[in-house]
């Protein structure tokens, strides 16, 4: 499907691959893993091209079947052309074909009804006929499904039914990047090309991406620092690693273990030649120049010669670093109290927004708890009412000799633009002791060598957000609250980071959409939906589980409810058999039976309605009922394609 034959890329001087070579295959779901900076992103903006025309690329080559189309979700994206356009009409555009079809029936219905239209001339019939054969591609392209098909993708990506009509530019950036995977989606390209994709999705929308993904009957390569997310969905892995490309055959974890075995297979290898040149290299100086042994001196010193080309000490990624964070005085046995907690805000329409409501809440020293929740929910409403940064009703109470320190979403906002990294690390450090730290914890963040003089100002957001995460580990405090902290992380860097929190001897918060990372740390979760809080005991994968049954429960109870409405009264179900009476295949049966007979009927007043309109007197009619018949007969192609769907539904 799609391959690459002795690629070599380079960025600037920085040279990202060097002559090396992978393979995609029809349906390869694939994991693309490496460190920051070693060229993840610009692989996947060089496939995303097809080509590999592109003067980053010094030698090798692209190849593509004919067949093969491919759609790429960015990290960043730009909406310029497409903000007027509403969700839906946004999402409708992933065919264009279908929408450019779609663009041109109605323009040719506008022409049809015109009131001076002269039915008699040839110009007319040629219109029917045009207008006829697109009303059948239409069709046949599916027209009428595809709408359907976005109001489910959009549906699962998070958007309301309200937020389908909305303008793309009336929502925000992560907002608009769910709107164009849902695009892409929809697109069902063979190639697609995901980077970065759970960065703006909540726990609900990640769900519903996974299980879209895990049955995507065509190839995607993902970029992704959620382990989870990639341990679920992808099958091979390809890691970026010392300007090379190596593959291994299994997913995160899979890849993990065989790199830590190839690494002690490689390095036992090395060892073992080492050992062999010694034996080799005492043989030749002993017997070098005996006559007697010369031949076998001289065989030996080849042997040499050949295994000292052939060594190659294997490379270690030492960008591992471990650091633990300062020691504070303990707290207080209670950290803090929250008694009927409430936040509102007043929206741009005057109307206004309850977050959260009465919300009551004890931590205690030692307490490590995820706060989850759907975007928008108010976890981080919630957090800065914790740290103390919102005005809000009721009571938060601190308890004895607690030092708080908080990490939010916008705590760039607080570095100082025209100071270098190490400067503002320097200028944060409370102790000559930190400041002994901070090459070390800016060498964990990716900041080593030159690039620690970097100004604040020309940092990209993702690189601003690891200084202001870094300078966190600066301080000493007891209570730590966290908002997002590996948002711009990479896998090594998240390591590090579980690693110093796993040693921190303080009460901890923290806001995540990342499961592994929440899994590795947390003994309590808080849910908040609906502007009420709910507390969970165990770890996060144990509420997971807990949640799920939760939603099996309440899912059971609404088809029962369902079932109750679509049920007959008690009196229609004699004469009928005892399965049809108590058991849902029977339940099943007479809904599929009723859908079946709405299909037939739909099925004939569409097959009337084409016959009527493939007459030409149809369009010598009036415009108002041209008009109402094509209305009739577009809501009949899809009520159709909604019934289809319901009968799959009964019938799977």
């Amino acid at each position: 499907m799609f391959e690459a034959r002795n690629l070599s890329l380079t960025v600037g001087t920085k040279e990202l691959l060097t002559d090396t070579s992978f393979r995609i295959g029809d349906r390869d779901h694939v994991a693309l893993v490496g460190l920051n900076g070693t060229g993840k992103t610009t692989l996947l903006r060089l496939i995303s091209s097809g080509t590999g025309n592109s003067s980053l690329i010094t030698s090798g080559q692209f190849m593509k079947s004919g067949e093969t189309t491919i759609g790429y979700l960015p990290q960043e994206i730009s909406f310029d052309h497409d903000l007027e356009k509403t969700a839906l009409q946004y999402a409708l555009q992933a065919n264009t074909r279908l929408f450019e079809l779609q663009a041109k029936i109605s323009r040719m219905e506008h022409e049809m009804a015109l009131p001076d239209q002269d039915y008699e001339s040839e110009a007319y019939h040629h219109l029917i006929e045009r207008f006829s054969d697109a009303m059948h591609e239409f069709e046949r392209l599916g027209g009428y499904k595809i709408q359907s098909s976005a109001e489910k993708v959009l549906a699962g990506l998070g958007f309301s039914e309200i937020d389908f009509h909305k303008k793309v530019k009336a929502f925000s950036g992560g907002w608009q990047m769910r709107l164009h995977l849902t695009r892409l989606l929809l697109q069902n390209p063979t190639l697609l090309l995901l980077d970065e994709p759970t960065n703006h999705l909540d726990i609900d929308s990640l769900r519903w991406l996974e299980n879209y993904l895990a049955g995507y009957e065509h190839s995607y390569i993902i970029v992704s620092h959620d382990r989870f997310f990639l341990d679920k969905l992808t099958d091979k892995t390809l890691e970026i690693a010392f300007r090379r490309i190596t593959e291994y055959k299994g997913n995160y974890s899979y890849y993990e273990k065989e790199k830590a075995e190839r690494y002690e297979l490689m390095m036992g290898k090395y060892e073992n030649d080492l050992k062999k040149m010694e034996d080799l290299k005492a043989f030749v100086d002993r017997f070098r120049y005996k006559a007697t042994k010369a031949r076998q001196a001289q065989s030996r010193l080849r042997m040499l010669e050949k295994i000292e080309q052939d060594l190659q000490c294997p490379e270690e990624d030492l960008s591992h670093i471990s650091f633990r964070f300062p020691k504070a005085s303990p707290s207080g046995r209670e950290v803090m109290r929250l008694e009927g907690v409430k936040k509102s805000y007043i929206l741009h329409d005057g109307t206004k927004k309850q977050v959260l409501n009465g919300i009551d809440l004890e931590v205690m020293r030692g307490d490590r708890i995820a706060i989850v929740g759907s975007n928008g929910a108010g976890k981080t409403t919630f957090c800065k009412i914790l740290a103390a940064e919102i005005d809000f009703d009721g009571i938060l109470s601190i308890g004895h000799n607690v030092t708080l320190n908080y990490f939010a979403q916008h705590q760039t906002e607080n570095l100082s633009p025209e100071k270098s990294i190490y400067a503002e690390m320097m200028d944060s450090a409370p102790t000559s002791e930190a400041q002994k730290n901070v090459r070390d914890i800016l060498g964990c963040f990716l900041f080593s060598g030159d690039a620690i003089n970097k100004k604040i100002k020309v940092l990209s957001g993702g690189e601003k957000s690891r200084v202001a995460l870094a300078k966190i580990l600066l301080q000493a405090s007891n209570l730590l609250i966290m908002d997002e902290p590996t948002n711009h992380l990479d896998m090594r860097s998240k390591e590090m980071l579980i690693d110093s929190l796993e040693n921190y001897d303080g009460t901890l918060l923290i806001v995540s959409h990342d499961r592994y990372f929440l899994d590795s740390l947390v003994n309590k979760v808080i849910e908040i939906k609906n502007g009420v809080l709910k507390l969970y005991l165990g770890t996060y994968a144990e509420y997971l589980e807990k949640a799920e049954k939760i939603l099996e429960e309440e899912r059971r109870l609404l088809n029962e409810e369902q079932q109750k409405k679509q049920s007959p009264p008690a009196d229609a179900t004699k004469g009928k058999t005892e399965e049809q009476k108590s058991g849902q295949p029977g339940r099943n049966k007479k809904k599929i039976e009723e859908i079946e007979r709405k299909i037939n009927l739909l099925e004939k007043k569409k097959e009337s309605l084409e016959t009527l309109m493939a007459n030409e007197d149809f369009y010598k009619k009036s415009r108002e009922e041209t008009t109402a018949t094509l209305d009739t007969y577009h809501a009949a192609c899809r009520e159709l394609d909604y019934l289809f769907v319901e009968w799959e539904q009964y019938t799977s």
